[in-house]
């Protein structure tokens, strides 16, 4: 599997499939539990015992894209996705900005680029946490979910990013009220 299996992990289904094109919602009773599992996805942590993980294929190709969006505060919008791509592959500064700039016009900020993290509204900093995310061409993206933000699902126009279907997607959030636009998982 190319997207993302797991089995017996605690506070969820017994076996979890999320494959590559698909979006999943699983709902934590908290939020260490929350950073817990992406820790557990991400690869940070080690499965306990009996726990299986297989994501992202035999490279494990897992991004995160925490709640606030996970980007670097002294580095531009652009500065940010150039990072992710350079970062995750070998490419040139000039590909790896040629390629930037595709993402941002998928993830819809395109025009922010000349702007930092702190000037941005927290929706337009996930955005641009998933461009970012989104130069190692993943094949499991976990977005973190945090109340008093966005949802995830009114961001993400799924259906016209390229990029995000060739992803499997996970929302890791604390309440089911924020799952809106996903496959909630119970």
């Amino acid at each position: 599997m190319d997207g993302l299996q797991l089995e017996h992990v605690p506070g969820l289904p017994a076996q979890l499939l999320v494959d590559i094109g698909e979006q999943r919602a699983v709902v934590m009773p908290s939020s260490a539990d929350r950073r817990r599992l992406a820790d557990l996805v991400t690869g940070a942590e080690d499965p306990p015992e009996g726990v299986v993980v297989r994501a992202g294929g035999p490279k494990r190709l897992v991004r995160l894209v925490p709640a606030e969006g996970g980007l670097l505060p002294h580095l531009t919008v652009l500065g940010n996705i150039v990072h992710g791509h350079k970062a995750a592959r070998r490419l040139t500064t000039r590909e790896a900005r040629q390629q930037s700039h595709t993402r941002a016009t998928n993830c819809g900020v395109e025009n922010l680029l000349d702007r930092y993290p702190h000037q941005l509204t927290p929706g337009r900093r996930r955005l641009a946490g998933v461009a970012r995310a989104l130069g190692a061409h993943p094949r499991v993206l976990l977005l973190e979910d945090a109340n008093g933000l966005p949802t995830w699902g009114s961001l993400l126009a799924i259906s016209s990013n390229p990029d995000l279907r060739s992803s499997a997607i996970l929302l890791i959030t604390t309440s089911a009220a924020r799952t809106a636009g996903f496959r909630y998982e119970e």
